[in-house]
Order: C-alpha cells, then sequence, then structure tokens
C-alpha cells in the first residue's frame, strides 16, 4: 500500500527518503546535485606541458626593410585586445635585431602602446594552470635612441593574467655600429611564473621608458623567442551540472561579453568551425541515486509479487544561444554546430531521453520497498574554431563551452530496495481501520429501519 511522510527514524533504524506519492521522479533531477563519484583531484602534471605562441618571434608579416611598422600577427597593442588598430609595432629583423639565434624582434614602445602594452592570450590554458612564460631582452637598438637611454639598460613590464606585474631592466649598452644602429644586449632565458586567473590568459608586455628617452616612441626595449609551458590544473568533477561554468567566445585576443556573435559566425555553414573535446576534462558519470515514484508499505501477512511501472528521464545542460541547437536549449532539428559537435566527438546524443520499463516488485511482509535510480551522464569540454584560419588569427574565432547530455556509452541505473519498517511505520501498520463507528450497540439486534 502507498504510505504518507514518515517522521524521522530511531538511531539505529533503517531510514529512507520520505516517498512521493503518485509521482516519478526524473532522472533530470539528478544532474543538479554534485556527482556520485566526485574524486579528491589528483596532483598536477609532474612534467610541465608545452603552450603555443603564435608569431612567437614577431616574423609576420613578412619583412619589406630592416625596420617596419606593421602590427605582428596574432598580437594585439591598444586598448582593446583583438582590435589590432594601434598605429604599429616597430619590429626588426634578424640582422638589425643582432640575436643570438638570428631572430626578429619586437620594440616595446610606440604613443599608442605606452599605457596598453603588447598582448596575445595564452591558447589552450585553462583557468588555475601554473604557467611559465621564458623570452629574450635587449635594449633597443634603433638609430633614434641615445646614448643617455641605453645607459642604463631599459624598463618594461611583463604580466600574465591571473599574476602580479613584473618590473624588468635590460641590460645597458654603449656601441654604436656602423650602420648607425646600437650594438643590442641580448640576455636569453628570461622568465616568469604565474596562474592563470582566466581561460587563455592575456600575456601583456608594456614598455615604462621614460618619455624624455623615448625618441618620439622609436626608442624601446627588444623582445622575442616568446615560448611557455604549463601545469594544468587537475579536473574537478564536484560540479553540478546545472552550476556549469560559462561559455566563452574570443575573437583573437579580444574576449567578448557574449557568445552571440561567434556562434551565429559557427553556426552560419557546417564546415565553418570545428568542436575539439578537451579529453583530460571529458568525462562519462552516474548521476546520484534517486528515490523514482512511490515508496510501498507491506502492511500485509502476505508477499507483494506485482509488475511496477518505472518511468525515466534525461536532459542536457548548456548555455550556448538557442539558435546553436545544442544543450540546454536544442530540441529541434540538428544544427551546423550539433553536427560540427557530433564530427569532433564521435557522439551523437539525443538531447532529452525518457523511457518507461517494467519492474518486478517482491516485498516480503512487514517490509517496505522502494525504486531508486541513477542517470547515465556525459559532460564535453571543449573549442569551436574557425576552420579557415585568416592570415592574422587575430581575426579568427573560438567558442568554450562545456556540455552536459546523457550518456551513449553508459546505461541508466535501477535499484529495487527493500528493508525493515521503521517504528513509525510499524505503528502505522498497527492502526486500526478509519471506519465509522456503527449507529447501533453490540447488543441492539440489526433490522430494518434501525
Amino acid at each position: 500500500m502507498a504510505s504518507r511522510p514518515r517522521s524521522a527514524a530511531p538511531a539505529g533504524a533503517l531510514t529512507r527518503t520520505a516517498p512521493v506519492i503518485g509521482v516519478c521522479l526524473s532522472l533530470g533531477l539528478l544532474a543538479g546535485t554534485p556527482l556520485a563519484h566526485a574524486a579528491v583531484p589528483p596532483a598536477r602534471a609532474a612534467a610541465p606541458v608545452p603552450v603555443t605562441v603564435l608569431n612567437s618571434d614577431f616574423a609576420l608579416p613578412a619583412f619589406t626593410s630592416p625596420v617596419v611598422s606593421s602590427n605582428p600577427h596574432a598580437w594585439s597593442v591598444g586598448s582593446t585586445a583583438g582590435t589590432g588598430t594601434a598605429s604599429g609595432v616597430w619590429r626588426t629583423n634578424a640582422a638589425t635585431s643582432g640575436h643570438p639565434a638570428g631572430l626578429t624582434a619586437a620594440m616595446l614602445r610606440l604613443p599608442g602602446e605606452a599605457a596598453n602594452g603588447l598582448k596575445q592570450r595564452l591558447r589552450g590554458v585553462r583557468n588555475g594552470a601554473r604557467v611559465t612564460v621564458t623570452y629574450d631582452e635587449s635594449p633597443g637598438v634603433n638609430t633614434s635612441c641615445t646614448a643617455a637611454a641605453l645607459a642604463q639598460g631599459q624598463t618594461y613590464t611583463i604580466q600574465g593574467e591571473g599574476g602580479a606585474r613584473t618590473n624588468r631592466t635590460t641590460l645597458p649598452t654603449t656601441e654604436k655600429l656602423p650602420s648607425n644602429y646600437w650594438k643590442p644586449a641580448w640576455r636569453t632565458g628570461v622568465s616568469i611564473t604565474f596562474t592563470a586567473g582566466a581561460n587563455e590568459p592575456l600575456l601583456t608586455f608594456t614598455s615604462t621608458v621614460v618619455a624624455a628617452q623615448n625618441s618620439n616612441g622609436s626608442c624601446g626595449p627588444l623582445i622575442t623567442n616568446v615560448r611557455a609551458t604549463q601545469e594544468p590544473p587537475p579536473v574537478d568533477k564536484t560540479i553540478p551540472a546545472g552550476a556549469l561554468p560559462a561559455s566563452e567566445a574570443f575573437m583573437g585576443n579580444d574576449r567578448r561579453s557574449t557568445t552571440a556573435d561567434a556562434v551565429a559566425y559557427c553556426n552560419g555553414a557546417v564546415n565553418r568551425c570545428t568542436f575539439t573535446a578537451e579529453e583530460d576534462y571529458s568525462f562519462s558519470y552516474y548521476a546520484p541515486a534517486r528515490v523514482a515514484a512511490e515508496t510501498y508499505l507491506n502492511c500485509t501477512r502476505n508477499t507483494l509479487n506485482r509488475i511496477r511501472p518505472v518511468s525515466t528521464s534525461n536532459r542536457s545542460y548548456g548555455d550556448l544561444p538557442a539558435v546553436a541547437g545544442l544543450p540546454g536549449s536544442g530540441t529541434g532539428a540538428p544544427t551546423n554546430m550539433a553536427h560540427q559537435y557530433t564530427r569532433g566527438t564521435g557522439i551523437s546524443p539525443a538531447w532529452t531521453t525518457s523511457q518507461d520499463r517494467q519492474v518486478t516488485e517482491i516485498v516480503q511482509p512487514a517490509e517496505v520497498s522502494w525504486i531508486e535510480t541513477q542517470g547515465a551522464r556525459r559532460r564535453t569540454d571543449g573549442w569551436f574554431t574557425a576552420t579557415t584560419q585568416a592570415a592574422d588569427p587575430n581575426n579568427d574565432w573560438r567558442i568554450h563551452t562545456v556540455l552536459d547530455h546523457p550518456s551513449t556509452d553508459l546505461s541508466d541505473r535501477i535499484y529495487q530496495r527493500t528493508g525493515p519498517l521503521t517504528a513509525s511505520e510499524k505503528q502505522r501498520c498497527q492502526s486500526d481501520r478509519p471506519n465509522a463507528p456503527t449507529p447501533l450497540g453490540a447488543t441492539t439486534p440489526a433490522g430494518a429501519e434501525r
């Protein structure tokens, strides 16, 4: 028989979640609680992982003279990262820079750059990663530099988003070459380490050379050979599906406030973008077990044997705009981005699932029976990236997103649970039937009209 909600059992008694009469609790609700198998975060990886730094020697676009002022590809100059609207960054070719490995270099100083720096986002680095950036530095070599400007070295700062700003001073130089350029003084292998405060943290170099030694923006320190490594953070399996991190959109080095424009681009054609899963941060799991439908108390003297219907359902979670056709709004025909997700993962999930099953339920006398369910789920962390790369990566779209949907490689679980009655349930089973009293006395014979 169906029970009513029960009071807490005494110490030592078996306790159960209070039943919900006639209601089947959806498996989709399970994803709103912490994961069933949350693990202690593992230690950081022993070996650092290389990080791609685009145009790390500032060689692109190609040089047309020993010193050029065209913006280096993949790097941004200006108050808004990614716009590349400044009047140009002075770059020196290999012969002029005098780098020991024959590399080109960028000069840190322009009127439009002074307050905003030279920037690039470190692709693939996650929030919380331990990042080490290594590069080479030298005082300026431009013919506009004066001896006084170079005699004590030149100053600048470097900062990784999430870390402290580091002040640097190059080696000094005092020798002028026959070409009228100054002899460089390269210091190689300069490094800083910081903890990323965001996904794809911004790396910024900014000159602090005073105006009196700047020669109208034509004299500043040189940097080149920028490279990076990271120790990625451990995967966090304790985040509920209902509290996934927000999706992020980037245009080059520019972090956009919404994902709408990036989604419109990727969704415009099936081959516009590709999806790549971050396998180390994607996993299948079981949601916590929850009671489904009613709890039955067998207050009879006989064994209860019956066929019981059990309904389960699973939903998806995500925060991309509805036009993307992905969780948690993807319920219609497949979109281009849904195709990109399927091709990138090999998974073609149903964003919502539901099933009706028949369970044989056997309940012994003075026992209680209930059904628990666990939804099988898949969490995918990854990137949509533009497939047609522009000449300058500052014009490429990227979207980071986390999706949580019904699993295609695990099956839902259903548990039939039985146990002894609690003290309050026994009291209920022993209570009198709720009958109305007979209006005649026990010794008064019953008859017509009585």
